[in-house]
């Protein structure tokens, strides 16, 4: 196992896992601001508003982008995930060569 790449792999993607989190969350709040100015500026009931906001293309576009966060955030968490398993695999291999196991 390559110990050091998978560290500095974890090393280097810190700070992309951490924008594409925050990413996600501005876009999560960003669709209620939209969805607040867009009921605020109907001049119907605030359901009806609310139910043609659901219907319009801004939401549409609000949440295909949020999708495209989400799913490149996945993999790198899943990446990152797969490198923290093999770190801690090694770890427990090494501390059982110590101990004369393996």
């Amino acid at each position: 196992m390559d110990i050091d790449n998978e560290i500095n792999y974890l090393a280097e993607t810190d700070t992309t896992f951490a924008k594409l989190m925050a990413e996600v969350e501005y876009q999560r709040d960003m669709i209620k601001h939209f969805k607040g100015a867009y009921v605020t500026q109907s001049d119907v009931a605030v359901s009806k508003a609310t139910e043609s906001y659901y219907a319009s293309e801004s939401y549409v576009s609000s949440i295909k982008k949020i999708n495209d966060f989400n799913i490149e955030l996945l993999q790198l968490k899943n990446k990152r995930k797969t490198a923290e398993m093999k770190i801690e695999i090694w770890r427990t291999l090494e501390a059982s060569r110590r101990k004369g196991n393996v």
